[in-house]
Order: structure tokens, then C-alpha cells, then sequence
């Protein structure tokens, strides 16, 4: 009995931790040129929580807040739209967990340019991940 209690008391401690964690971010900017005068569709979900559609215009940023779930399964994907059609695009993983009991609390930020789909996370250097379809 002893030890189901130690069992449950250090289950409790990590389910606060979890409730209590640090915050991930995860934020897509459009950095076509400045001619272009492009617009970004973009729209972010996960398997639970579906941010929306928005429309950036060159130097937006959309982000959001989240926490990495206590069996550490949180994933984003995003799609993001080259305008003024909108016929070129890119759907991508923005986030996902790495393992169980995971509290990261860093940015992912995904860049759009005219050439692709860049990224960094936190103060990392930024480079290129993906050509436009």
C-alpha cells in the first residue's frame, strides 16, 4: 500500500507539472519581398485544437501559445497559401513532441519567402526547410 501511495503522491507531481508547465510558441510570418505585395494564407491545427484561417500581409506574424500534452503526443501542422491565388503551397509539421513528460516552453518560427518555407527555433540560426508546390 506504501508503495501506491509514493506511486500516485510522484504521478500527482508530474500531472501538475504538466497543468503548471512551460509554454511552447509557435509563429508564422510572411517575409515575401516587399515587391511581391503577396499575401499569406495560413492555417495551424492539431489533432484537438484548430487555430483558424488568417491572412498575413508581408511582416505579419500569427502565433500562438501551447502546452505539450502529459503523454508528450502534441503535434501542429500547418498549411500555408502563396497568394494572390493561393495555387502554391506547403503543409508542414510545426510542432511535435518529442517524448513523454516533455516541457519545452520554445518558439518554432516558420518564415515564408518568396523561395520557401525557412525556420528557426528560439535564437538558432534560421535556415531554408521547404520549396513552394
Amino acid at each position: 500500500m506504501k508503495n501506491v501511495s509514493i506511486f500516485l503522491f510522484v504521478l500527482g507531481l508530474c500531472m501538475i507539472g504538466d497543468v503548471y508547465g512551460k509554454k511552447s510558441m509557435i509563429t508564422v510570418k510572411n517575409e515575401f519581398s516587399p515587391e511581391s505585395r503577396k499575401v499569406l494564407k495560413v492555417h495551424c491545427k492539431s489533432k484537438n485544437n484548430d487555430i483558424g484561417v488568417k491572412y498575413l500581409k508581408i511582416g505579419e506574424i500569427m502565433s500562438f501559445s501551447f502546452k505539450t500534452n502529459f503523454w508528450g503526443t502534441t503535434e501542429f501542422w500547418c498549411y500555408v497559401y502563396k497568394g494572390p491565388d493561393y495555387k502554391r503551397f506547403r503543409a508542414f509539421t510545426a510542432y511535435q513532441a518529442s517524448g513523454l513528460f516533455v516541457k519545452d516552453g520554445s518558439s518554432y518560427n516558420w518564415l515564408a519567402r518568396d523561395d520557401g518555407i525557412y525556420f528557426h527555433k528560439n535564437l538558432l540560426p534560421t535556415y531554408f526547410k521547404l520549396y513552394w508546390l
